[in-house]
């Protein structure tokens, strides 16, 4: 009886590190191209095309999207911390918020400007999950408002 009491809380000291390890976020590096057939749009949006650029190294996150003869960048910092990306004119500011919850990447971005009255107002904010297929061929962006998800397959 000792011997099996020993043996199993043995077993249980080694099992307990790799219990708590958790799984390393996947990594959303390469170029993406937006899939129309796959995705639903908001009915207001007309897109043609999207690549995204995607390089990931460590907590950060560098996206150049081009679509429609236009570009532009997101960088997040992967730390569930809000970071102000740039102050505007009349006091405003830009920010983004990024982490993990299990394998979906949580992003948010968003503006506030500053009232008349000294309080901020809040002029925009996106919340997007991005999600990886298990065999990592296809990327998904899903957006809350307008709730709307893009779909991309990798280059």
């Amino acid at each position: 009886m000792l011997r099996r009491s020993l043996l199993a809380l043995s077993l249980i000291v080694l099992a307990s590190p790799l219990l708590s390890q958790t799984a390393a976020p996947p990594d959303l590096s390469g170029t993406w191209v937006f899939n129309a057939a796959k995705s639903k749009l908001a009915k207001t949006v007309v897109l043609q095309s999207e690549t995204l650029v995607i390089k990931c190294a460590g907590n950060s996150i560098h996206v150049a999207i081009a679509w429609d003869g236009k570009e532009s960048t997101e960088m997040y910092v992967v730390d569930g911390k809000e970071h102000t990306d740039l102050n505007v004119q009349g006091g405003g500011q830009l920010y983004s918020k990024a982490q993990w919850k299990k394998s979906t990447l949580i992003t948010e971005t968003g503006g506030r400007v500053r009232g008349i009255d000294g309080g901020d107002f809040e002029i925009m904010h996106d919340k997007v999950q991005w999600t990886l297929s298990a065999d990592g061929r296809t990327l998904t962006r899903e957006f809350d408002d307008p709730k709307q998800t893009f779909v991309y397959d990798k280059q």
